[in-house]
């Protein structure tokens, strides 16, 4: 009897087969829209909290499961905590702050009114123009908001299933997370099987030593700028505080937006403190926030975030708007450590194309450059880069190698 001959595919079938199927999943993904949003964040935030449940789990050997239970119900407490404590004054503030847009405008409108044009380095700069624009944005967001407020009970609970989509997805990716990403390696060839691992540890050690940066860097902002507002008695201090935090993650235009917003809100404020004039609590603020980006560049950076990711200021501000565009607020927040992961892919696939005899240590270079040399406690040093004539042969067992995470 003879032996059935298997189906092998020539080249062009087997590009062809990646193409379509590639295709139809670009196109999949693009007809769930929102619908990816929760999934994306879950893997993200199981991302950050798994080096945490896997050194729980090795060191205790204790199973996995309740782990994660009990960082669940530790995050749990914490998130009811805040709500309890913070909710409140954000609430209050947030509607003392929509109460205010009239007076805001009001405001506005009598300054310009009374001032006309201010002069910067010579120029004459004409503010009547801008009066009417000002006006009608502020009217506009202070009508919307009843109008809206259908759709935002509507929205209101769309999220909730959302967020209980985020809590499911997480914990399954906690719980699995690792197993899922060596059955990925599975796929791969045995003789390619640990390149393409090296490979992929050092994308995961770029984008650790980012996402982990970069949620220090805005909770020390947030804190310090509240700190710092409150002792002024801004009014709002805590919205504002949390909203230059968030914009720490926006380069370039995020801190001097958070900056533009709190002088706004200094100048128009109508009980300025200290019996300073309104002019003078504007020109502290605009102080404060510039000591605080000097801080953030020479203390906090170097001290408490470490790792920084360096791309040119170009591929920054592509990164990140795509990333709005494409993502919204996720985008805006993985974009630049995205943007370091596919360089470091596209310089393994360029050492491959030119039959480099260790792409691998070309990867490691490449990681270098982009997490520097500041060491800080966000994450370990990277792997060294080693030359390439002093490359040692790759073990299998894995079992000399240094944790990276």
């Amino acid at each position: 009897m003879t032996q059935p001959q298997s189906l092998h595919f020539p080249l062009w079938a087997k590009i062809t087969t990646i193409a379509i199927v590639t295709t139809l999943l670009v196109l999949l993904l693009r007809a769930m829209d929102g619908l990816l949003t929760p999934f994306l964040w879950a893997m993200v935030t199981a991302y950050l909290l798994s080096p945490i449940v896997r050194i729980l789990t090795h060191r205790t050997r204790i199973s996995r499961f309740y782990w994660v239970l009990l960082l669940y119900v530790i995050a749990g407490f914490l998130i009811f905590t805040a709500v309890n404590t913070l909710g409140p004054l954000v609430a209050d503030q947030f509607t003392s702050l929509r109460t205010a847009l009239p007076d805001f405008a009001n405001g506005a409108s009598s300054w310009i009114q009374q001032h006309g044009a201010i002069r910067v380095g010579g120029v004459s700069i004409n503010l009547q123009a801008a009066e009417d624009d000002l006006v009608r944005w502020l009217t506009t967001l202070i009508t919307d908001i009843p109008k809206n407020l259908p759709n935002l009970v509507i929205g209101v609970i769309e999220r909730l299933i959302l967020w209980l989509v985020f809590l499911v997805v997480t914990f399954y990716l906690l719980l699995q997370g690792e197993r899922v990403v060596n059955s990925v390696y599975t796929l791969v060839p045995p003789p390619h099987r640990e390149e393409i691992r090296e490979l992929g540890q050092s994308v995961d050690r770029v984008l650790g030593a980012y996402i982990r940066s970069q949620i220090i860097l805005i909770m020390v902002m947030t804190l310090v700028t509240w700190a710092a507002l409150s002792i002024l008695q801004i009014q709002y201090a805590l919205i504002l505080a949390i909203t230059t935090g968030f914009l720490e993650v926006i380069p370039f235009a995020g801190p001097y937006t958070a900056a533009a917003i709190t002088i706004f809100v200094s100048l128009v404020q109508q009980t300025p403190p200290f019996g300073w004039p309104q002019w003078l609590l504007a020109l502290v603020v605009a102080g404060v926030y510039l000591v605080l980006r000097q801080a953030e560049d020479h203390l906090i950076i170097p001290n408490l975030v470490g790792h920084i990711v360096k791309l040119h200021p170009i591929v920054v501000i592509f990164a990140v708007l795509a990333g709005g565009h494409l993502a919204g607020p996720l985008g805006l927040f993985v974009a630049i450590p995205v943007a370091a992961s596919i360089r470091i892919v596209l310089a393994y696939l360029y050492n491959k194309l030119v039959d480099s005899p260790t792409p691998i240590a070309e990867v490691h270079a490449e990681e270098a450059e982009l997490l520097g040399s500041t060491s800080g406690p966000v994450m370990a040093e990277p792997s060294p880069v080693t030359p390439p004539s002093q490359l040692p042969v790759r073990r299998t067992d894995r079992k000399d190698e240094p944790a990276t995470r």
